[in-house]
Formats: C-alpha cells, sequence, structure tokens
C-alpha cells in the first residue's frame, strides 16, 4: 500500500482557564510560550515538521485569534486557517475540516487531529506512531492514540483496548481494537482500570481518512451536511467568512468523542509512550518542566529567592518573588494578577477564573 498524504489539522479554540493569570481569554495557553520559548501552537506544528509540509497544516481556532495563528505560523497559508465564528465543541470543527480537506486533498488523504495546547517530550517516537497510524487509518479505521497512564488520574477519558489488530508496527508498537470509550472516573475506578490493565489516557488526538471522516458524519451527523456543503462550496471565495458566520453557528453543539468515536464501529487505539502532557493545570507543568529536566529544587521561570523553600513553581519574569518556609506552594506573578496556591490546589484556579466573571471583573478574565 502507497504511503498516505497526510494533513494535520491542529484545533487551537480551548480557553486555558486553569493556567491563569497567564492564559487569558485573549491570548490562551495555545498562544502563550509556557513550556519553551515557542508557544505551544508552534512546537504542535514544529513537531510534525519533516512529516508534514506546511501547506497541509491546517488551525481551526476562535474567529478572534485567526489573525494570531497568522502571525505565528507565516509558513502555513492563510486560507489553511479557519477561525470559528462562536464555539461548537468539537465535533463541527472537526467535520468542517474534513470537509474542507475534501476538496483540497480528495477523499484518500489522512487528516490528523492534533490538538494545540499539549506537550511532547518525545517528537520522533510521536512521528514515527503518527505514520503507523496513518497506514492503519488508510484501512478504514479511524485511529486514536492512546497515553500509557502513569497513575489513577480522574482528570483524563479512558479508552480501553481489545484484540489485537496488529502485533507490531514499524514503530515498534502494536495496535488493538478500542473495546470502548470511558468517561472520567472516580479515583476508585481509576485504580481499578490501571489493576486491570489494556486501559489509556483519551488524548484528544485522532487519525483517520477523509473519505471514512466523511462516511463516519454521513452516518452519526447528518444534520450537519447541509451545513457542511454551505461552508465548503465559499471556502477559498470572498464570500467564506460571511457564509462560515451564518451556518457554522448553527451546527449541533457536541464533542467528536460523543458524537463520532464513540459510535463508530471500527476504531484502533495505538500505544503512545511520548512524554505526553495536557498542560492541564500549573502542577502539570512543573511535571512537565521537571521531565524536561529542569535543574534545581524550585521550578523557577524568572527571579526567586528562596529560604528553606522546598518543591516550589514560580513564575516572575519581571519583578522578585521571596519565599521563606513554604513548601510545594505555586507563585505566578503577572502584570495585574499574582496567583499563589498549594501545587496539591492548581486544578481549583478554575474556580478562580469562575468567580472572576461572577464578579465581571472582565479585565481580569
Amino acid at each position: 500500500m502507497p504511503t498516505p498524504i497526510i494533513a494535520v489539522v491542529i484545533p487551537a479554540g480551548g480557553g486555558g482557564t486553569r493556567l491563569w493569570p497567564r492564559s487569558r481569554q485573549a491570548t490562551p495557553k495555545q498562544f502563550l510560550d509556557i513550556v519553551s520559548e515557542r508557544t505551544m501552537l508552534q512546537e504542535t506544528t514544529d513537531r510534525v515538521e519533516g512529516l508534514v509540509p506546511p501547506d497541509r497544516l491546517y488551525v481551526i481556532t476562535n474567529g478572534r485569534h485567526a489573525d494570531a495563528v497568522r502571525q505565528q505560523l507565516s509558513d502555513v497559508p492563510p486560507l489553511n486557517i479557519v477561525g470559528e465564528p462562536v464555539g461548537r465543541d468539537s465535533a463541527p470543527a472537526i467535520g468542517l475540516m474534513a470537509a474542507i480537506l475534501e476538496k483540497t486533498l480528495g477523499p484518500e488523504a489522512v487528516m490528523a487531529t492534533l490538538p494545540a495546547d499539549h506537550v511532547i517530550l518525545r517528537p520522533e517516537q510521536f512521528r514515527a506512531i503518527l505514520r503507523a497510524a496513518a497506514e492503519v487509518a488508510a484501512e478504514g479505521y479511524l485511529v486514536t492514540l492512546g497515553i500509557p497512564p502513569t497513575g489513577p488520574d480522574v482528570g483524563f477519558g479512558y479508552i480501553q483496548s481489545g484484540e489485537t489488530v496488529r502485533e507490531h508496527t514499524e514503530a515498534g508498537v502494536p495496535v488493538f481494537a478500542v473495546r470502548q470509550f470511558r468517561e472520567k472516573p472516580t479515583r476508585e475506578v481509576a485504580e481499578g482500570y490501571l489493576r486491570d490493565g489494556g486501559y489509556f489516557w483519551n488524548a484528544g488526538m485522532f487519525i483517520a481518512s477523509v473519505r471514512t471522516l466523511r462516511e463516519l458524519y454521513k452516518t452519526h451527523l447528518p444534520q450537519m451536511e447541509a451545513g457542511f456543503a454551505q461552508i465548503v462550496a465559499a471556502y477559498g471565495t470572498d464570500n467564506f467568512e460571511s457564509v462560515l458566520g451564518e451556518v457554522f453557528p448553527i451546527l449541533e453543539k457536541i464533542s467528536v468523542d460523543y458524537g463520532i468515536a464513540e459510535k463508530a464501529d471500527k476504531v484502533a487505539v495505538i500505544p503512545a509512550d511520548i512524554g505526553w502532557n495536557d498542560v492541564g493545570s500549573w502542577q502539570r507543568l512543573a511535571e512537565v518542566l521537571a521531565e524536561a529536566g529542569h535543574e534545581g529544587e524550585n521550578i523557577v521561570i524568572g527571579h526567586h529567592v528562596g529560604v528553606d523553600t522546598h518543591g516550589a513553581l514560580i513564575y516572575s519574569p519581571d519583578r522578585l518573588i521571596a519565599t521563606i518556609g513554604l513548601d510545594d506552594i505555586i507563585v505566578i506573578d503577572t502584570p495585574d494578577a499574582i496567583l499563589i496556591c498549594p501545587r496539591s490546589r492548581s486544578e481549583d484556579v478554575k474556580q478562580v477564573v469562575d468567580e472572576l466573571k461572577a464578579r465581571k471583573r472582565h479585565d481580569l478574565l
């Protein structure tokens, strides 16, 4: 079988509220240089360099961020960057991009959907697994990458694997059929998954041929087809933005997991031990930086003097933060807001954001 043409679609519409106060509505985490000197969006494209040329990179993002994407990804054709007028969850976004790729690249192309806000510390292995996934996808499978769990995390959905589809691929990993997708579990249930084995974290990365995706949408979300047809007919014309603004907001709001993946008959999962992290909180960022070899007892980005301070994450590029007698603390200093919390409570930053919304402090959101 000839190597399929691969295109990468990058959904870049998330809000990143748990990385407040650095991540804001105007500049969510995927547009920030949180992990390195490159933004998370730029790192997403960097890690597929050599696998996919810039003209086969596509991004779908919030409409108000489309110009920022074009600035950060200057090598990507502007037409490949689509700005949603409103967020309608992942199924309309991915379905629309599949319909656009059907027009631009044809139904035999393989579409890899790779979120813009993930960290992957082993990009070479990641590319090898993507090549393997593309070969499996060309056989009609909807393929997802399963992250081997390192603990009973309750913040992720899980994928239960079934029988073996392939013993191994050139990437050195097997391919399994997906038995079922599981929702975010309780800790007790997650611990059971780890004991039983055969479960993976669902990182939201899907690979399938354009033909397979289009057939799945026609079967399981047929009500979207008329909308896709209208938008795609205007793609590349001066009317595209107006048609998109008129049609996209009336598409059903539903995730691709619920609308497509959980209903598909031919789904495969490839274990992907690639140093993955969704950087969904400040604590997870600390884990990434530690795994990447950040030196020192405390993780410091900026300026910090610590006396009897251990296990701290400090972000303060503009002024000195001094701490005394603190363990496992997070301090994030920005020009208009400072976050201070225990590392164990970093998931609760979203509650601060909710409170700011309730107080109508939109200047801080």
